[in-house]
């Protein structure tokens, strides 16, 4: 998490620190933050999280953290 991580973001990584730590209290010490929050993604609609990420933080006005490979951008003008 950085400073500059808009809120609709913040909430994301929240929901999955919750998810990850719900499950992990319910036995499964195997299921990791990265794949909650792979997973909260898939259920927005998205491929991955830097996907989900970045289009969070362009609705908020800022700049992807990462730049999508070529395939990645390609595969999001293709869905628009």
């Amino acid at each position: 998490m950085t400073p500059t991580d808009p809120p609709a973001v913040l909430a994301v990584k929240a929901q999955a620190r919750a998810m990850s730590q719900l499950l992990k209290a319910q036995g499964h010490a195997d299921v990791a933050y990265s794949t909650c929050l792979h997973e909260l993604s898939l259920q927005a609609g998205f491929e991955n999280w830097q996907a989900y990420s970045a289009t969070l933080r362009k609705a908020a006005g800022l700049p992807p953290k990462r730049q999508l490979t070529r395939d990645a951008q390609q595969r999001r003008l293709e869905r628009a």
